[in-house]
């Protein structure tokens, strides 16, 4: 179960839902293919699912790892986003995030699927910000979302190059912006 869960995850961050079939995952976890029906007995979306849940939660403690309030959020950021980049090119600058790849593939009647899309989105944005120096709930949302969608377009473009510049560029125009933000309510107050 486990084996086929973590070369589900693999798959989807190559190939997205459309490019992942169970006997791909059959083949590269070397398990039977009947244990894919005795573990996920709803089939593809069941595994999909599942495998997306395990990946959410990995990203959930990275981002958590990094805006615990202990640092400052332009420190955060950096970190997040260069940490980000190293990763991306250890593992040969050819995966995405499993959420991210998914959401490209999903259709109408996939609502399962997006509903758990959209929370994982949500949540790594409500843990940013919460760490953000903005005092308008509105302004740390938006720029939490912000990041969400500039991680994600770092995979798009960190793929399109094979390189982790674009996590880099991002991280350090973000964290700019969070330091600019926090020295200029210094500054008021």
């Amino acid at each position: 179960r486990t084996r086929l869960l973590e070369t589900t995850e693999q798959l989807l961050r190559e190939t997205g839902m459309a490019g992942t079939a169970i006997l791909d995952v059959v083949a590269r976890s070397g398990a039977p293919i009947g244990s894919v029906y005795h573990h996920f007995p709803g089939g593809k979306t069941q595994l999909v699912s599942e495998a997306l849940e395990i990946h959410a939660e990995k990203s959930l403690r990275l981002i958590q790892h990094f805006f615990d309030g202990k640092r400052s959020a332009s420190t955060a950021l950096r970190l997040l986003f260069d940490t980000a980049a190293d990763g991306f090119e250890r593992a040969g600058a050819n995966k995405g995030c499993a959420i991210g790849c998914v959401t490209l593939d999903l259709t109408e009647s996939d609502a399962a699927l997006r509903e758990l899309c959209s929370a994982t989105f949500d949540g790594w944005a409500a843990t940013i910000e919460r760490n953000l120096p903005w005092r308008e709930a509105r302004s740390r949302r938006s720029f939490a979302q912000l990041v969400v969608t500039a991680i994600e377009g770092a995979f798009v473009l960190g793929r399109a190059t094979r390189s982790g510049d674009p996590f880099r560029v991002a991280g350090q125009w973000l964290a700019a912006m969070a330091a600019t933000h926090t020295s200029k309510r210094r500054k008021r107050a």
